[in-house]
């Protein structure tokens, strides 16, 4: 290659680089900055059009008169903004997904598709709460097994893993039909069924808790009226304990009815009373209990009339754990 032709290259190159990021393109200042005539960056920006009309349907430049330069538009738009990403970094820092090698990581890769510009800040903002951030104690990298599960999952094959619970010596093997992965309260899940148990609903396992699994060769279906969605398992399930999926009927007393919704997707408002608000709500198992136990109060479990008794010894076991 000349190097007239290796100094076009590099002129095109940096000229598309600053429009990705936004710059204003002034065929005056470019002819300075690059010894060049005007002619010939008006040439560049040419070749830029051309190659977005093959190759980038929804990027055109255009000349943009108020700023008296190029600018680089989208017709919708394919890239993160500021805004979002900066939100997007206070999620994952509040989350405590990931252990602090991977949480860096990925802090790094976001700021980095931040405009060039305003790195800068977006590094500053996150310095503090980055030197501050506590991993979780399992301290257990994700990425890979995450990704390799999610394969499991599409490809529907039985994996065989070896589990063990916080309190347990020795991990346990079982063989499980994965379905799907969720996030809640710090941790990932599996939900999955157990391979020969019949449960009537999906067993959840911690996936930071599983030692190691390997994908089978065995395949199995769901019939698509019984497929696994995550997006109606997470509004009945609470505190990622699974159970018979039931329906409660209480009354709420609290200040704010709109964290009760926020809570239990599900919930329904079925009557306003003087004192408070008549909830039903669709929920699995046992991790329900948990949240009413942590209204005080506010709340009384009408229906089913076996889980009012179980939230009744468990208030008077409270009760006297107090009065001893």
């Amino acid at each position: 290659m000349s190097l007239e032709k290796e100094s076009q290259v590099h002129r095109i190159l940096s000229i598309y680089d600053r429009l990705k990021n936004t710059e204003i393109i002034m065929k005056k200042k470019e002819a300075a900055r690059f010894q060049t005539s005007e002619k010939s960056i008006q040439r560049d920006i040419e070749s830029i059009r051309n190659y977005l009309e093959l190759e980038k349907s929804n990027e055109y430049i255009d000349y943009d008169r108020s700023k008296k330069g190029y600018i680089l538009e989208t017709k919708s738009p394919s890239t993160l903004s500021n805004e979002e990403i900066f939100a997007i970094l206070k999620v994952l820092i509040e989350s405590r997904a990931f252990p602090k090698g991977e949480m860096g990581s990925l802090i790094d890769k976001l700021t980095n598709l931040v405009k060039q510009s305003d790195q800068k800040m977006i590094k500053k903002m996150m310095a503090n709460e980055e030197h501050l951030y506590v991993e979780l104690d399992h301290k257990k990298a994700l990425f890979d097994e995450l990704w390799k599960l999610s394969l499991a999952i599409q490809a529907k094959k039985v994996i065989r893993m070896h589990y063990k619970r916080e309190l347990e010596e020795r991990a346990s093997e079982r063989s499980v039909k994965p379905l799907g992965i969720m996030f809640s309260d710090f941790y990932f899940y599996l939900i999955a069924f157990p391979v020969g148990k019949d449960y009537g609903y999906p067993t959840i396992y911690r996936i930071d808790r599983i030692v190691n699994f390997e994908q089978t060769l065995i395949q199995f279906k769901i019939p698509y009226d019984s497929r696994f969605q995550e997006g109606e398992f997470r509004k009945r399930v609470q505190f990622m304990y699974t159970g018979e999926l039931i329906k409660v009927r209480f009354k709420f007393t609290g200040p704010s009815q709109q964290a009760v919704r926020d809570r239990l997707p599900t919930a329904k408002i079925l009557e306003v009373l003087a004192d408070g608000v008549i909830f039903e709500a669709e929920v699995f198992g046992s991790g329900i209990k948990m949240w009413f136990l942590s209204q005080g109060r506010y709340v009384e479990i009408i229906e089913p009339k076996s889980l009012r008794e179980e939230m009744l010894a468990d208030i008077r076991a409270i009760n006297e754990i107090y009065n001893t």
